[in-house]
């Protein structure tokens, strides 16, 4: 455990400050009598601001991706019709909507910190919140298109916030971290306040927060590098992507490497509403951990797909990857890991202990292994000068492995030459780098693989659900019902219907 349970104190202190209003709030229990967010320092605010969308990103995001490309399916001996609406394709206003509800207004409280006037020097609290923040956001534009954003968070000021267009916030969101990086490197060092243990994340780590922040910076700009391709007159943004690999460039530039996974622990415990999100969600009940008996667990609907589990054990590949027995272990009497269709009518088996590991487990945010991808996609269509991008490529397999505790052997040597998962035996790279990607985040970040396979179409024959209604899979989600609520006039305007969720892109699927 990363954090002594002093930090998740701290963190119940700011649950008890936060109401749930709209999008447009900044989460604050408004009591005349009680205190308002904007008499509270950012070393307070901290805590709660980083810990409460993470668990956005580890259970609900994480199984919305998992369930919308074939990773996940549902264990059907135990739930009926596990997974129907997912399967099915039945998105509508209120299909994981608080994805949006939780994500727009949690994010409030990092907003917070960014215009703080306190007057102490709260760069590095000011930096690490754009960054943060910029994170979370680029989600919304990846999984709603067009999102309020220049107007968001000013409370009564401001109850309708407009729309803002999604290349632009990407343009916005690459800026904001370029000026949290100039922030933090140009304050004055003897009178900024350090972030320390109210940092839950990086623990006060300022230079790991700049390679965070570079690396998100380099997934943006790999998503809008295609458009960009495709459009290269509108609006400069050819330029303006060419100009910020220029300074990704840069010698000094560094990126999260092996052994910088990013992750979050307020304080997690084996206590009820202390669990780490994903072992409370997905795994056992406080104080039952590893009682695989328990009704709670047994009932669990999560498991592998058929398409997942032939993938790593050799069946597709020719190549057995340990890291299935990681990902997965047998249910009940089973005597191998079993998948199930989407759909089916099986038992597939459990999530296993790479994945679910302990009730205090740290939570993920950003990999190691996933930085690596990156770094070798970029390096393969030359955009990044530095760096051979097979090299980076099997640095992020063998991060993978070593993340989730499998033992990698003679892997590389063996799938180097076979297509969909090696490097030389693969003619289209990018296909070997997202498959891969799949594989390793699958479970870990399921939504980063769904945004991933929209925007590559890899890994590529992945079947559809048994029971799904459209012969295509979702490219986004629509807006919630509390936009058509709380700011109807704004999200009117796009006269969404449930078949925009099919037929409308976001602007860096171009292909």
């Amino acid at each position: 455990m990363k954090k002594t349970n002093t930090i998740y104190k701290i963190f119940i202190i700011i649950l008890v400050l936060i109401a749930t209003p709209s999008c447009e709030d900044v989460l604050v229990n408004e009591d005349p009598n009680g205190t308002v967010i904007e008499e509270l320092a950012p070393e307070v605010i901290l805590p709660g601001a980083q810990t409460i969308p993470a668990g956005e990103l580890m259970t609900r995001m994480n199984e919305l991706g998992n369930t919308m490309i074939a990773t996940w399916s549902g264990n059907t001996q135990q739930i009926q019709a596990p997974y129907f609406d997912e399967f099915q394709y039945q998105l509508s206003t209120d299909f994981y909507s608080n994805i949006w509800d939780n994500l727009m207004a949690r994010t409030g409280n990092l907003t917070q910190i960014i215009n703080n006037e306190i007057p102490r020097n709260y760069d590095y609290y000011k930096g690490v919140s754009k960054i943060y923040r910029a994170f979370f956001f680029q989600y919304l534009v990846d999984l709603y298109g067009d999102i309020p954003f220049s107007e968001i968070h000013q409370r009564g000021d401001n109850l309708f916030p407009k729309y803002d267009n999604q290349e632009e916030i990407y343009t916005s969101l690459i800026n904001q971290i370029n000026e949290a990086i100039d922030q933090i490197n140009n304050t004055n060092t003897a009178t900024v306040v350090q972030l320390g243990s109210n940092d839950v994340v990086m623990n006060g780590d300022i230079d790991k927060w700049i390679r965070f922040g570079n690396t998100l910076k380099l997934r943006l700009l790999l998503r809008m590098h295609d458009y960009a391709l495709a459009n290269p007159n509108e609006n400069g943004v050819l330029a303006f992507v060419n100009s910020e690999f220029s300074l990704l460039n840069n010698s000094t530039t560094a990126f999260l490497g092996t052994g910088d996974d990013v992750t979050i622990n307020p304080g997690y415990a084996d206590q009820t509403g202390r669990m780490n999100p994903f072992a409370a969600t997905f795994g056992y009940a406080a104080g039952e951990f590893g009682n695989d008996a328990s009704a709670t667990f047994s009932n669990r609907r999560a498991g592998p797909t058929t398409f997942l589990v032939e993938y790593l054990d050799g069946t597709t590949t020719g190549v057995v990857d340990s890291r299935l027995e990681r990902l997965y272990a047998v249910r009940g009497s089973q005597t191998t890991i079993q998948g199930n269709t989407q759909g089916g009518n099986g038992q597939p088996s459990r999530i296993g202990p790479g994945l679910l590991s302990a009730p205090e487990q740290d939570g993920y945010i950003i990999t190691a292994s996933e930085s690596l991808f990156l770094q070798s996609e970029a390096v393969h269509k030359s955009l990044l000068t530095s760096g051979d991008a097979k090299v980076l490529f099997q640095s992020a397999i063998t991060a993978s492995f070593d993340r989730l505790g499998a033992s990698i052997g003679t892997y590389l040597t063996q799938s180097d030459n076979v297509d969909k998962i090696g490097w030389v035996g693969t003619p289209n790279k990018l296909e070997a780098i997202i498959t891969q990607k799949w594989l390793d985040l699958g479970g870990t970040n399921g939504i980063e693989t769904w945004i991933e396979y929209t925007r590559t179409g890899f890994p590529s024959n992945m079947p559809l659900p048994e029971i799904a209604t459209r012969p295509n899979r979702p490219y986004r989600l629509l807006y919630p019902t509390s936009e058509y609520t709380g700011n109807s006039q704004n999200v009117n305007a796009f006269g969404q219907t449930v078949d925009s969720a099919f037929n409308t892109k976001i602007f860096w699927d171009v292909n």
